[in-house]
């Protein structure tokens, strides 16, 4: 399934191979991928590219190349991605941008089109794990109508839970509910 999410200055899409330029700087960029002990090079990039348009494919989730819509320039990216949570399967609401984008509005853009695509699939909860010193990202799942639920440890830093509970869609997208439900369900049941 391809997914285009459409903003009034964004288009949120899957990524694509000739991505990989505007890729590698958005990594290398210490102050996006601050807790990475040594910064992205291009092959590393690539790699990563490689398995965010994996998930794509497979079953329907991943980050998804944020693109201004002015320049056509990828500035970051953003989507839903299976977290494991304390021993619970969440669907997690990831964004980055390069740090020459901060502050304009761009990440709660592209997440409230990822939260809006997360209602028509039909799933009902929604969480992103946001580092606690972080109140940059905070103050998007705020923008977002999400709470802070509870302080877990993620990738060996104290992380909070922020989640958000989703109204029941009257329409679903088909396909997309599908894939994504149908891997929940496949998921919740290997536990």
């Amino acid at each position: 399934m391809t997914l285009v999410l459409d903003t009034p200055r964004l288009t949120v899409r899957d990524y694509a191979p000739a991505d990989l330029d505007d890729v590698a700087e958005i990594l290398a960029d210490p102050a996006v991928f601050w807790w990475e002990t040594v910064p992205f090079d291009r092959e590393r990039a690539r790699r990563w590219l490689a398995d965010e348009m994996g998930l794509a494919a497979r079953d329907g989730t991943g980050r998804r190349a944020v693109v201004l819509k002015a320049s056509g320039k990828v500035i970051g990216g953003a989507g839903l991605v299976w977290r494991d949570v304390e021993g619970d399967r969440e669907i997690e609401l990831g964004y980055h941008l390069h740090h020459a984008f901060w502050g304009q509005g761009y990440a709660t853009e592209a997440g409230a089109a990822c939260l809006e695509h997360a209602r028509r699939i039909g799933l009902r909860r929604v969480v992103s794990l946001i580092y606690v010193d972080n109140p940059r990202s905070e103050a998007v799942a705020r923008r977002l109508g999400m709470s802070p639920e509870r302080e877990v440890a993620w990738a060996g830093l104290p992380h909070r839970v922020w989640a958000l509970e989703l109204p029941v869609a009257r329409r679903h997208l088909g396909l997309g509910r599908r894939r994504v439900v149908g891997e929940l369900s496949r998921r919740r049941g290997a536990r």
